[in-house]
């Protein structure tokens, strides 16, 4: 096949595509348009097209993919699940196609063949987003024409199941109501993130607004709860869902605290809020999962996480014999075995972290359960940066969650590939550990991991996110392949851009925990050999585009080198962010112009959670976006 600008492209979906297909067919025409300019059309396979075609889906799906092999070639070739095949099937006809016989994949395979085919045979850059107004972000090149004869890749299945971003807003849960959000799900699903892990009024916001069918429609799955879990199903006060007041009607629920008075949850602190041997408490909460999860269809994991922070546990005779991780598995396998019987497909995330840590000798728990340990003990956060994933991997984080496998659960890491809340904007590059941490979960069956993202410091953390979601799909993936990806969003600056993010990536191996190792990296870089980079790489930048996404790359490191220099701003025992810096020039509070996590404008997806004055700043080029 060759397409040319004069090329009159089909695309052809199943007569009754679902929404991914539709989806996956509605992607390869915008971007062909693009990058060809020539005409494309959507047509159902009834149709015979004359001229070049593109098959959406496998023969199981289409009937046009029947005519070049059987359901059963493609099932073997592509046993799936989220497997994907591109293959030239004769000189007119591209075949795009993924699994779709797994329960809750969902198509996925057949999108990301669509993305695969878009970067692999077109060049296309898509490993990162702004706003749609704003010229930064991917790179799709323009084309007098593309050869595609022969052309075939396969991924028979994900190497990793459990890829998830774990999102909020600002602090805590936070307004979602965003204009990136559109950008952000798509840059999700391009990149192999296949689950959305949030906070309940998160969702509820999607749900409100209409944006649960862009989930759909990118086949990501919802996990919702997190530290809100509680208010949800067991409300103190009545919600809309459940109205009744439950702190009023059954205070009993609730745990007895130590001066005799029963533990009021108004909001998501307090950490195990349940009296937790209370049966009827159990049967209540496993009754109303069971109606809202009829009502929430596109829900398949709920997050029934502890509220935040560190408190006592129920006093109470009958609590009060068990540690407070024995009665948090005593209630969640409880709550799992009754929810169960009616919906049997649905899981239930675990949160394991700070002192709900260890694993109780002689534990047995549901399958359905999904353990999620956070790499966050209560002796401290893991190290950073080793290359050979040994920061988590051999660890007695990974000691503990083996012992968590053990007991019949799924078991998943919690991990800050952004660095902890408080000092999440720093820059940080670990692709070589986030690489290695993905191949050591195959040998030891640990199923995947969700990354803290909060919305949008995209590229503060860009190679990070990147590499995490893309390494869990394909553990073949080098350094090399992640930092190239990276680096090509630059043009022509791409080898000076390689230069700089392996400069940072050689600095950190594993010296501190991980809310220290930005601060180490930053006092220990040479900044000046690496802002005489940055303008070399300005020099060679041949677009408007790669120089814009040159200055949001170079803008993290700029931040990163004025933050941590700010010694007053910090907190010595955390090394959290204060709000207020003495950024004399006010160059800090000049770049908030383009932050998008706290104001939201333009939209370029980068984020600076920081308070300072402009004062009399002068921008320059790195400041003057084209």
């Amino acid at each position: 096949m060759k397409l040319t600008a004069r090329s009159h492209v089909t695309i052809l979906l199943p007569v009754k595509a679902t929404s991914r297909e539709q989806f996956a067919a509605e992607e390869l025409k915008k971007y062909l348009k693009l990058l060809l300019r020539c005409e494309v059309a959507l047509a159902s396979d009834e149709a015979r097209p004359d001229g070049p075609a593109f098959l959406i889906g496998g023969p199981e799906r289409n009937a046009q993919s029947v005519r070049y092999l059987t359901a059963e070639e493609f099932r073997t070739t592509v046993p799936g699940p989220e497997g994907m095949l591109i293959r030239a099937l004769d000189a007119d006809t591209v075949l795009l196609a993924g699994s779709s016989w797994h329960v809750g994949e969902c198509e996925r395979g057949t999108i990301y063949a669509v993305y695969e085919f878009l970067e692999r045979y077109c060049g296309c850059v898509l490993a990162a987003y702004s706003h749609p107004h704003a010229d930064a972000g991917e790179i799709v090149p323009h084309m007098d024409a593309l050869e595609l004869d022969g052309a075939e890749y396969c991924k028979p299945s994900a190497d990793r199941p459990y890829r998830t971003a774990i999102v909020q807003y600002e602090d805590a849960a936070g307004n979602p109501k965003r204009d990136l959000n559109i950008p952000f799900f798509d840059w999700l699903v391009k990149n192999r993130y296949n689950r959305f892990l949030t906070w309940t009024s998160v969702y509820e916001y999607f749900k409100k607004s209409g944006l649960l069918p862009e989930f759909e429609r990118r086949g990501i799955r919802f996990t919702v709860g997190h530290h809100e879990s509680s208010r949800l199903f067991l409300p103190a006060h009545g919600n809309e869902y459940f109205p009744e007041h439950y702190y009023e009607t059954h205070p009993e629920y609730f745990k007895l605290q130590s001066d005799g008075t029963r533990f009021h949850n108004t909001d998501h602190w307090g950490q195990w809020i349940y009296c937790t041997r209370n049966e009827s408490m159990i049967r209540e909460v496993a009754k109303n999962i069971i109606e809202w999860v009829a009502e929430n269809p596109a829900v398949d994991v709920l997050a029934l996480w502890p509220n935040d922070g560190m408190a006592e546990q129920c006093t109470c005779p009958a609590c009060a014999k068990y540690s407070k991780v024995e009665n948090y598995c005593y209630f969640i396998n409880s709550v799992a075995k009754l929810v169960n019987k009616v919906h049997p497909h649905l899981r239930f995330d675990m949160l394991i972290y700070v002192d709900l840590w260890d694993c109780p000798e002689g534990l047995s728990l549901e399958p359905s359960i999904l353990v999620d340990e956070a790499t966050w003990h209560n002796s401290g956060l893991r190290t950073t940066g080793k290359k050979d994933g040994s920061s988590l991997s051999g660890t007695h984080f990974e000691e503990n969650l083996l012992k968590w496998k053990k007991t019949g659960a799924k078991v998943v890491y919690y991990d800050y590939y952004m660095g902890i809340y408080g000092v999440r904007q720093r820059w940080l590059p670990m692709a070589d550990e986030v690489q290695a941490i993905w191949k050591n979960f195959i040998d030891k069956g640990i199923s995947g991991a969700g990354t803290q993202i909060e919305t949008f410091n995209l590229w503060n953390h860009l190679l990070n996110f990147y590499t995490f979601g893309r390494t869990g799909y394909d553990t073949s993936l080098t350094v090399e392949d992640t930092v190239t990806a990276v680096a090509s969003l630059c043009g022509k600056a791409a080898p000076v851009v390689k230069e700089i993010l392996l400069t940072g990536e050689a600095l950190v191996d594993g010296q501190l925990p991980l809310h220290k190792c930005a601060t180490l990296l930053m006092e220990n870089i040479d900044k000046q050999a690496i802002y005489a980079a940055y303008e070399r790489a300005f020099s060679l930048a041949d677009t408007p585009r790669a120089r814009n996404n040159l200055r949001l790359l170079r803008m993290v490191f700029r931040y990163s080198d004025l933050e941590v220099q700010e010694e007053a701003s910090r907190d010595k025992k955390y090394d959290r962010i204060k709000e207020n810096y003495v950024d004399a020039r006010g160059e800090m509070g000049f770049m908030t112009r383009f932050d998008s996590f706290w104001k939201n404008n333009p939209g370029y997806g980068i984020a600076f959670p920081l308070k300072s004055e402009e004062k009399n700043f002068v921008p320059d080029k790195w400041y003057l976006f084209e």
